[in-house]
């Protein structure tokens, strides 16, 4: 969004982003927002998604995470 505000087209702006975070998106994916941007949606929240819901409990992983840390 970023980005976005400050005039840089998607191509620019993955370049950027890229420099600072390496393989954090892709030229698709970053004019994909910039399209979303330009037709008025700033939402950057996550969408719902489909597929299987975790079943992973996290306060018990951060229990055995804070208990052992050297097992990450």
């Amino acid at each position: 969004l970023f980005e976005f505000r400050k005039g840089s087209n998607a191509t620019v702006a993955t370049k950027n982003i890229c420099d600072v975070y390496p393989s954090a998106l892709d030229v698709r994916k970053c004019q994909r927002w910039f399209s979303k941007f330009r037709s008025g949606n700033f939402d950057l929240s996550d969408s719902y998604r489909s597929g299987r819901p975790t079943t992973l409990d996290n306060d018990m992983l951060r229990a055995k995470v804070e208990a052992n840390p050297c097992q990450t």
